[in-house]
């Protein structure tokens, strides 16, 4: 049973892919984590935006 050095590019590939899933999960895992609304306050009151 020999070692290849250079192993197989398909796992380069396949692991590349995976790496990119994971990113774009995580980004939009943090997205949906965000506040609907926010609170300003500040001299002129107490404001209050909604998305």
């Amino acid at each position: 049973m020999a070692n290849k050095s250079g192993g197989n590019p398909l796992y380069f590939i396949i692991g590349a892919v995976v790496v990119a899933v994971l990113a774009v999960g995580f980004f939009m895992v943090q997205e949906s984590n965000e506040p609907d609304f926010s609170i300003d306050v500040n001299e002129s009151g107490i404001d209050v935006e909604t998305n």
